[in-house]
């Protein structure tokens, strides 16, 4: 009932109690992010005032006589085969500690092969599970680990050898070693991430129809699953030529329920795209797959309407609109360099909330192709029909500024020819 209580975390301890993280502090909020009313009330009520007060609070049941000192394992004074025991334990924290101390040993690699051991066998699945995440910290999960982990009782360890998997999915043989016989996996979690992995495979890829028709048989296998259809209405974005879509939209094979719902999400894909006819069918994909991109990637600071996110409380924006921009419809010369490093600094003299727009690869977009479709999709929709940009002229770009690591500000760019 204390208005100053701001618990922001609770953890296990070593001794087995919960520790809770007590701010308690008046107020916590952003200064840009509180209207008038909020600040007024804030000083009348003194929570201004409370600061530096905050605590931590330890907990235990009333039954429960928490370990002492010295039934505590001195980790750092263990050898390291020693440690894998604790990768076992009940305890949370035990079992943390041991694997961050295993990868800060000079002689881990040592026990490369017990960890592997320890992953398909132990009888414990937390012990399986950080013994797969230890070696993953080490480079070791090889694609016959994974392979073998394809098939482990436990939904949180065939889970995470996705998440491992996740950048090799793109290779053949893994793709065919570990996602084809996932696929049929019936554990939502394990299905939801395996649509959202092969969606990056099928963005970042030539093996997008691999990708596609897997994510279409895992969606019918789930079809009543919420986050399968989430996940899939994000990896699908825009693919409204599926069958899976199209059965979808007719009802075939799916209740009436599913079929309502899956409406409801996939609606969200139509946002009004609509193209000359003269317009070459190529031109259009781009642009499509641009706009598939951009609501990925570019959303939660330039919104769906390009105009940029509105700060609750203030009259800035997150980020600069991009509505017949300029900078957007204007030379490409002066657009391209921004997604290779970054922007920060004031943009036509106004500061904007976030304050610097990230390198296009920190967002996800790694390869020439996609960014050309996704500013020929911005150039296009909030460029007043500016032309397109080629995949020849990013890489040509991405050349010429190769050697610069700082973000660019608007000055520069104007300068640029």
């Amino acid at each position: 009932s204390d208005i100053n209580c701001r618990f922001v975390n609770t953890a296990e301890g070593p001794d087995g109690a919960l520790y809770v993280t007590d701010m308690y502090r008046g107020i916590i909020q952003d200064a840009p992010w509180l209207n008038p009313q909020a600040r007024e009330n804030i000083q009348n009520n003194g929570l201004d005032q409370n600061i530096r007060h905050g605590r931590i609070w330890r907990i235990r049941h009333r039954d429960f006589q928490p370990r002492s000192q010295e039934q505590l394992p001195s980790f750092n004074a263990e050898p390291t085969i020693a440690l894998l025991r604790h990768l076992e334990h009940s305890s949370g924290w035990w079992r943390d500690t041991a694997q961050r101390e295993i990868l800060l040993r000079s002689d881990r690699e040592s026990i490369v092969p017990h960890l592997a051991v320890l992953a398909r066998f132990s009888d414990s699945p937390p012990g399986r599970l950080h013994a797969l995440w230890t070696l993953e910290g080490m480079e070791k999960a090889d694609e016959g680990l994974l392979s073998d982990l394809v098939l482990d009782r436990d939904a949180r360890i065939r889970r995470a050898v996705v998440q491992i998997a996740e950048p090799r999915l793109a290779e053949r043989g893994t793709f065919d070693a570990i996602a084809r016989p996932l696929a049929s996996d019936r554990d939502p979690a394990v299905a939801k991430q395996l649509i959202l992995s092969l969606g990056l495979v099928a963005t970042q890829t030539e093996m997008e129809n691999d990708a596609f028709d897997l994510i279409q048989q895992i969606c019918r296998n789930n079809a009543t699953v919420p986050g399968v259809r989430f996940a899939a209405t994000l990896s699908l974005w825009g693919k409204t030529d599926l069958p899976l879509i199209s059965d979808l939209k007719n009802g075939k094979g799916f209740d009436p329920a599913t079929v309502q719902a899956w409406a409801h999400s996939l609606g969200n894909w139509n946002r009004g795209l609509n193209f000359p006819e003269e317009m070459p069918d190529e031109e259009k994909k781009r642009i499509t797959s641009g706009e598939t991109i951009y609501f990925k990637s570019c959303l939660s600071c330039h919104g769906a309407d390009g105009k940029g996110i509105d700060v609750p409380g203030t009259d800035m924006s997150l980020a600069p609109s991009l509505v017949d921009s300029a900078r957007i419809r204007g030379n490409p010369d002066q657009l391209l360099p921004v997604f290779f490093q970054g922007l920060s600094g004031p943009i036509d003299g106004k500061t904007y909330q976030a304050g610097f727009m990230a390198p296009a690869h920190t967002l996800g977009i790694t390869r020439d192709d996609r960014l050309s479709e996704l500013l020929t999709y911005i150039r296009y929709v909030h460029g007043n029909g500016a032309s397109s940009i080629s995949h020849e002229a990013v890489t040509g770009a991405r050349r010429k500024h190769a050697d610069r690591t700082a973000p660019w500000t608007d000055e520069e760019l104007d300068a640029l020819k």
